[in-house]
């Protein structure tokens, strides 16, 4: 089995950096692990204006495969097409891997026996996903009722074997992801929720220690194989990181510093995380996703005077709480 990552990156963005990252870290654990890179024609092109670097980071691959794409469509657009066509551009058995990830440990090969595998999106059923009503909408955008689907996979880390069945569920993957991109949905996990229901629900679960998703997969970073750090949740500086990964000039760094600053991620994934992060779940984290909260941490500023929270504190004074 294989690793295959997926790139399309241009000069402006840092999922070149990335990629280095996660490959140097699945290097650092899997010394002998074959790695193959499929990107287009554009992306390709670029790495030389990138300085040594660029190629640099061509050498980590022990194959590159270069498609030929539309370059008026959108870097988001070209990447998906790679990504939901990659089954039918790549030879052989593979362990494909988003580019905002982190190796943490040997990944045996042979092992889960799938033909197709992948997590749960934050690891929970649809049923009690955060964003239900989000996917929800963009599934019924694409013409796809999900209200009763369960396994709603994320596509960050997929091990697919190399066979018919799963050549033709990546044509019909790629041919809903066009049909989405009419209703103006870019992400590929609607239109793969859409095939995996067209096809017979083929795709299992792996074991989350797999796909171990940054803010849900707080009991599988322990195990976890692949740690998901999740570059769509990384907030403004103002907010502060989550992850040490989700600053955008701390992933810079790989072109003027090299690997020396990351050394201690490559060895322990965990130690990226933010020193002052708080878990949270239950109603906690269900407030965090209301527009109540939204406009109150809109308006909070640490140190600042809030005429609510001296109204509060008044309060709390005149009427203490009983224990």
């Amino acid at each position: 089995m294989k690793i295959l990552y997926v790139l399309v990156s241009s000069p402006g963005d840092i999922y070149l950096e990335q990629a280095a990252l996660s490959v140097h870290s699945l290097r650092r654990h899997n010394p002998g692990i074959k790695v193959t890179l499929l990107t287009d024609r554009l992306s390709r092109d670029a790495f030389g204006g990138r300085g040594v670097k660029g190629e640099d980071f061509i050498s980590l691959f022990d194959e590159v495969i270069v498609k030929e794409l539309d370059a008026s469509l959108s870097g988001m657009q070209r990447s998906r097409l790679l990504k939901t066509g990659m089954r039918n551009y790549v030879d052989g058995d593979f362990l494909y891997v988003d580019t905002d990830t982190l190796f943490c440990r040997q990944v045996p090969e042979n092992e889960p026996e799938v033909d197709f595998g992948a997590c749960l999106d934050i690891h929970v059923p649809l049923s009690v996903h955060s964003h239900r009503d989000a996917i929800l909408s963009l599934c019924r955008r694409i013409g796809f009722d999900a209200s009763g689907v369960e396994e709603y996979f994320n596509s960050g880390v997929m091990l697919v074997r190399d066979t018919e069945q799963n050549r033709r569920f990546f044509s019909l993957w790629q041919q809903n992801y066009l049909e989405g991109c009419k209703a103006e949905v870019y992400s590929d996990q609607p239109s793969l929720a859409k095939t995996n229901a067209m096809c017979g629900s083929p795709i299992k679960r792996l074991p989350d220690e797999w796909n171990c998703q940054a803010m849900s997969g707080v009991r599988y970073l322990t195990g976890a194989k692949v740690f998901h750090y999740l570059c769509t949740c990384a907030s403004d500086k103002s907010n502060g990181y989550l992850y040490r990964l989700h600053d955008r000039a701390e992933l810079r760094r790989l072109g003027s510093e090299g690997l020396a600053p990351f050394e201690d991620l490559l060895e322990d994934p965990l130690k990226g995380f933010a020193p002052d992060t708080l878990i949270l779940t239950g109603e906690d984290l269900h407030f965090l996703r209301t527009r109540r909260y939204r406009w109150m941490r809109g308006r909070f500023r640490r140190g600042g005077f809030s005429l609510l929270e001296f109204l509060l504190k008044v309060r709390d004074h005149l009427f203490p709480r009983r224990k």
